[in-house]
């Protein structure tokens, strides 16, 4: 009984060409001119397009997520400088009176400034 099955199967594979197993154009369009077809391609077309979270909304909200994830890594780099920064501010008495004398002009008692502006 298996081998007339296999047999039949077998004729029928070998006997069959590809055009004739191969659907036409207007055969496609009726197997695709159903209400839920219709129904599938409308709500494809709502939820890639119309709707307020659309395909091109999710694409610019993705590329705006990137850069403010970027713009993190830069903060949070530089807020590790500042850091730093401050530590050597607090702790290191030579850096300490370097940004006294440049950024705040002070002076020992036994000294004299003389600053010179550049005209550019």
């Amino acid at each position: 009984m298996q081998a007339e099955i296999f047999n039949c199967v077998e004729s029928k594979i070998l006997t069959n060409p590809i055009s004739e197993t191969a659907m036409t154009f207007k055969e496609i369009l009726r197997k695709l001119n159903n209400r839920y077809m219709w129904a599938t391609l409308a709500f494809l077309v709502v939820i890639l397009f119309i709707d307020q979270f659309n395909l091109f909304e999710q694409l610019h909200l993705r590329h705006s997520l990137n850069d403010q994830k970027q713009q993190i890594e830069y903060y949070e780099g530089e807020i590790a400088k500042d850091k730093a920064y401050l530590d050597a501010l607090k702790n290191d008495t030579a850096t300490m009176e370097k940004v006294a004398r440049e950024q705040y002009l002070m002076k020992r008692d036994n000294e004299v400034v003389y600053l010179i502006e550049t005209q550019e």
